[in-house]
């Protein structure tokens, strides 16, 4: 028998030798039908190479881009000491989550991702419960993505309004405008054109790193005068509430937000023709990246803060405000925060685009109502258009908690990462059960790692991510008030009640999960 896994059909996974081959199209098995290929409107042509992979790994987590954007909750939460440090301490959490997905995504290489893998390891009494929760945590993890990039993108725009007209007010329902315009252009963006321009995610990740070099030097030079090294390193600044070593793990949402989409290439595997090389390497790539450009921006940020009670007080955008302390230049402030905007349209398609292959899984394995019409793949456009639709309708209508309250659609942010941490520990924590069995992990696979490192990352995902779930789900300060309340548990709960819904309307009769066949 060899152990070596080619990804198949809804149900099963067929065992057999691959020798290196790259070739991940989806099979049925059966007594007539083991080795043909789907029909085409099931299937998504290969146009993502291995360097377009890094591209939308790291247009999607925009690890600098993460850090600019929220500084001030940061400086509140435990101020530079735990953005710093903090940034290393995600970086070591995400860089292990690296390199436990992209051994499984080696070997199981299909946009299911972690809850495809979740199901195989998995024992076959339980598998589809613990498959399906799996797999609604990182659909859902990727609305919440999709949300908060649009909302960014809002509050970006609109204070540019309110600087060139200092008798206009942005309101809650203008950033919602915004926001719903902005994504309906990604929407219709991903529909026509990115299948047929994926150089899209090249120039988007060209743009991110020109942005980030123009932002650094500006930073590093045009700073007068500069912070101390005191203040860089050494304060720490608690004004949560909570005991310090609690406001230093509560922290840490900032810091993960770096990382937030770091499955995204896993969720692409199928639209690339090389996926077991590609995807690990995507993954470990983009946290190598975004703890380079997150760490160096983020020191230059802190040393070129001069001013640094008046951020703590300031009602507007926080980052547009440091630029122009920073930058000494309103106009130069401006031009940044203009190609930010620019910026954000290659981030949003790419988390759309991710977004609506998670559904297209999900649809493929039977898990989610209307999944017939949710796995077709429109022969013109070569996309599933029903889940890309499907996805855009859920990231628009979590917009509507914006309106209702801007506390609440804050909680989006903080289950964002719980829901991902949540995904990631699942298929890790049944590594461990099934000790990393040559079984399921076949000795040749294409991406390895040692025997006792392995089970440390996977050990290490598992720990770290239930310890700050419970962080996460804290209220930001005390003492807890409407306005301070943290509504993460409220998302929770309402993607658990969606989820149950979903599951005895339809997926508890009708979802399977993948499974390994093995032929002899």
């Amino acid at each position: 028998m060899s152990p070596n896994i080619e990804p198949v059909s809804v149900e099963t996974w067929d065992t057999k030798p691959h020798n290196g081959s790259s070739d991940n199209n989806i099979r049925p098995v059966g007594s007539t039908a083991t080795g043909s290929v789907m029909p085409d409107s099931h299937s998504i042509k290969k146009t993502i190479g291995p360097i377009t992979m890094i591209s939308v790994c790291f247009n999607i987590c925009n690890s600098w881009a993460g850090i600019t954007s929220s500084t001030q909750i940061a400086l509140i939460q435990g101020g530079p000491v735990t953005l710093v440090f903090g940034i290393i301490f995600a970086a070591v959490l995400y860089m292990a989550i690296a390199l436990s997905m992209g051994e499984l995504a080696s070997v199981y290489p299909t946009a299911g991702g972690q809850y495809h893998f979740a199901s195989v390891l998995a024992p076959k009494r339980g598998n589809r419960e613990i498959s399906y929760i799996c797999g609604v945590l990182t659909m859902f993890s990727w609305v919440a993505i999709g949300s908060s990039v649009s909302m960014a993108s809002s509050q970006q725009i609109l204070p540019l309004a309110e600087y060139y007209n200092p008798g206009y007010v942005a309101k809650d329902w203008h950033y919602f405008l915004v926001y719903q315009a902005f994504l309906l252009v990604v929407l219709v963006y991903n529909m026509v054109a990115l299948k047929k321009l994926p150089v899209t995610h090249n120039i988007g990740f060209f743009v991110t790193l020109s942005l980030f070099l123009i932002s650094l030097i500006f930073y590093t030079v045009r700073a007068s005068p500069k912070a101390t090294s005191e203040f860089v390193w050494n304060t720490f600044l608690n004004l949560t509430g909570w005991p310090d070593g609690v406001c230093f793990f509560a922290a840490q949402l900032t810091t993960c937000f770096c990382f937030a989409g770091l499955d995204g290439a896993l969720h692409l595997a199928e639209d690339a023709p090389n996926p077991r090389t590609a995807v690990p390497r995507a993954t470990v790539t983009t946290v190598l990246i975004g703890f380079t450009t997150a760490f160096s921006i983020a020191i230059c940020i802190l040393y070129s803060i001069s001013d640094f009670e008046s951020l703590l007080t300031i009602d507007g955008y926080v980052p547009f405000e440091i630029m122009r302390q920073a930058f000494r230049s309103n106009n130069m402030a401006v031009g940044i925060l203009i190609a930010s905007c620019f910026l954000s349209f290659f981030i949003l398609n790419a988390v759309v685009e991710t977004s609506s292959r998670i559904a297209w899984a999900l649809a493929k394995d039977n898990a989610l109502l209307m999944s017939s019409k949710l796995e077709l793949v429109h022969p013109g456009l070569e996309i599933p258009t029903w889940s890309l639709i499907f996805s855009w309708f859920f990231i628009a209508l979590t917009g509507v908690v914006f309106v209702i309250s801007s506390t609440a659609f804050n909680a989006v942010l903080a289950s964002l990462i719980v829901l991902q941490l949540l995904s990631f520990s699942i298929p890790c924590a049944l590594l461990l059960y099934q000790r990393r069995s040559e079984e399921y992990l076949p000795a040749d696979r294409l991406f390895r790692l040692p025997h006792w490192l392995g089970f440390t990352v996977n050990a290490y995902v598992v720990g770290i991510s239930l310890m700050l779930t419970v962080f996460f789900v804290l209220p930001t300060f005390l003492p807890v008030t409407a306005s301070t309340m943290n509504y993460t548990v409220v998302i929770l709960a309402i993607v658990a009640l969606l989820s149950t819904i979903n599951w005895f309307l339809h997926a508890g009769r009708a979802y399977q999960g993948p499974r390994i066949e093995y032929n002899y």
